[in-house]
């Protein structure tokens, strides 16, 4: 995962303090890549280290002179997981630092302000008074401040507990497997039906699904029910079989046939638990599973913005990736005509620039037909549209991870074109593939882990298994 932050400091440098800054920070083991490789062609030229800063200086002049254009525009700093960046803002008569990481880059606000502070202090030998840094942070949508004030501050602040709560997102990911959510809905009308044998554990209807791991994440309990010998319809549920012998040492009688309640039938049942309600209905699951994947692929909560359930089945949510909005529907079912224009009519409300549709079931194909004349027409417009369809969130999942992918490759090339003249090729292309390179040796690195590395070993598992790209200009 991948992510920005910068700083803008209102100080104006010429050439010559541009490179004195470069050079002092090089003494102190912060080392500017592209001057690095501009003294190395001048050492490479002149066959020896003599008169490097000479003409250092001569190129400098002669090249302001002849195209105008600033000789110094910047530089990157690169570190083992971090790099940070300084660009020299002439049109704002400004510096802009900043700092690119990944996700388990350790402390990298305070490595940025670590750098500012350096910075600062080697300004203000030269330069008194200075001012002080700014947080640069992009605009927030105005669709995604709206989607947010429609949601009264208790309904958004429990949607967004609910998320964050480990049991919950555990076990919106086992309800991924579509024989689960059947065998739980299949039990969940059984136990409102009161009918016992369609909740018995041992029954055919549950023999493909993995009942065990259900029960691990809080889905499914074990009881114990008593039904009537003679309709089958359920009289009551114990906890356990010691709740039992209270129940049948008792003159209780059945209130179907009469019969004494210790006489009828006795058998361990399958029930959902409030949980598992409460994340089928309205396919709430879906909404949880794809805020989970958002989370996973670095997206902060606080740019994650959860609509209220409307009691349709259909479900929202926003996330505000570098100013552009994201807008997720889903759908535990069908991708109907009626759901895809409920997804257009909210799309065009928020003004989102990439919606996404998440729909378990087969694609309507007048529904289809809806979406790709709404895409054609934003594209045909002038707007810059993305539309994803996704039948499970999974698919999803590596959908969004692509477009974030994306997203970060255009702001951080935005970010550091500025540079590219400088070292000759695409710094941001530079940046992205190190980062590449990196992830892609992280699982083979944690292949080789001895039995004494535990530790090791579960770091490792993290990271190989967290390896999207996403770009946030202010993580949390």
């Amino acid at each position: 995962m991948l992510f920005l932050e910068s700083k803008l400091l209102n100080h104006a440098l010429d050439t010559t303090a541009r490179t004195t800054l470069l050079k002092e920070l090089q003494e102190r083991d912060i080392v500017p890549l592209i001057r690095s490789h501009r003294l190395r062609c001048f050492e490479d030229v002149l066959l020896n280290h003599d008169h490097v800063s000479e003409m250092e200086t001569a190129l400098a002049s002669s090249t302001e002179s002849t195209i105008g254009e600033p000789f110094v525009r910047g530089d990157l700093f690169c570190f083992q997981d971090y790099i940070l960046f300084l660009v020299f803002e002439d049109d704002e008569d400004a510096l802009r630092a900043g700092i690119v990481y990944e996700a388990h880059t350790s402390e990298p606000f305070r490595k940025l302000d670590s750098f500012c502070q350096e910075l600062r202090n080697l300004l203000l030998q030269r330069t008194d008074p200075l001012a002080d840094w700014e947080t640069t942070m992009p605009s927030l949508p105005q669709g995604f401040r709206t989607f947010i004030e429609r949601q009264d501050a208790d309904s958004l602040y429990t949607s967004l507990r609910k998320e964050t709560m480990s049991k919950r997102i555990f076990a919106a990911s086992k309800l991924e497997d579509e024989s689960a959510r059947v065998f739980l809905r299949t039990a969940r009308n059984a136990h409102e039906e009161g009918y016992a044998a369609k909740l018995l554990s041992g029954n055919t209807e549950s023999q493909h699904v993995p009942i065990q791991r259900l029960e691990d994440a809080g889905l499914v309990e074990r009881e114990v029910q008593i039904s009537c010998r003679k309709t089958g319809h359920a009289l009551f549920r114990l906890p356990n079989p010691h709740a039992l012998a209270v129940v049948t040492v008792s003159d209780a009688t059945c209130s179907e046939c009469g019969a004494p309640v210790a006489d009828e039938n006795v058998e361990e049942v399958i029930a959902p638990t409030q949980l598992a309600s409460s994340l089928l209905e309205d396919g709430s699951w879906l909404v949880s599973r794809l805020h989970c994947l958002l989370r996973e692929l670095g997206v902060p909560e606080r740019e994650i913005a959860v609509g209220p359930s409307e009691g349709t089945g259909y479900g929202q949510l926003m996330a505000n990736i570098c100013g552009e909005p994201f807008l997720i529907v889903t759908r535990d079912g069908d991708l109907t005509p009626a759901f895809a224009r409920w997804a257009i009519d909210l799309e065009i409300d928020t003004e989102a620039s990439h919606l996404v549709i998440v729909a378990t079931g087969r694609i309507h194909k007048e529904a289809g037909v809806l979406l790709q004349n709404h895409s054609r027409r934003r594209v045909s417009g002038g707007q810059d549209f993305e539309m994803i369809v996704a039948d499970d969130a999974a698919t999803a999942g590596r959908e969004l991870e692509a477009a974030l992918e994306r997203v970060s490759q255009r702001v951080v090339a935005e970010q550091l074109c500025v540079l590219d003249s400088s070292i000759g090729f695409s710094v941001s292309r530079l940046v992205l593939t190190k980062f590449q390179l990196l992830r892609a040796k992280a699982p083979q690195e944690a292949e080789v882990v001895t039995e004494s590395e535990p530790a090791l070993l579960t770091l490792a598992a993290h990271a190989s298994g967290n390896n999207g790209d996403v770009f946030d200009v202010e993580a949390s």
